[in-house]
């Protein structure tokens, strides 16, 4: 019973030191430095280590290709938030789309990350391609 107590109150002091923290991303989606790509899929994700990741939001693109999303997790610890991107520029199989993975860094935490230029013709490191 006392283990029981002690675990019930480890885990609300564990709780009790969350706090809420937030990240502004905003950039412009375009391809080959001649197009801005309107109706592109921006989710921003919080990684997390022992449970599934978690989505803190999901926009598409305007029609100027430009994007800005915003998210915010409660965590005991500092977030580590990822943008995942969705087209199908450049993509080797019809009816399939690229999926970029872009860190954003640890200092931009509580204001905002300005990613200018998201050049979606280069691939990035990791990226996946899925097909429907």
């Amino acid at each position: 019973m006392k283990l029981l107590a002690c675990l019930l109150l480890a885990a609300c002091v564990f709780e009790c030191s969350a706090y809420m923290q937030n990240v502004t991303v905003k950039g412009v989606a375009h391809w080959s430095w001649e197009k801005r790509l309107a109706n592109v899929k921006v989710e921003l994700w919080e990684k997390d280590t022992l449970d599934p990741d978690d989505l803190l939001a999901t926009i598409h693109t305007n029609s100027e290709g430009e994007f800005t999303v915003f998210g915010e997790q409660d965590e005991t610890h500092a977030i580590a938030p990822y943008l995942l991107i969705t087209h199908n520029c450049n993509v080797e199989k019809l009816n399939c789309n690229r999926i970029g993975q872009y860190v954003v860094p640890k200092e931009k935490i509580g204001a905002t990350y300005d990613m200018t230029y998201v050049t979606l013709d280069i691939k990035v490191h990791g990226e996946k391609e899925k097909c429907k």
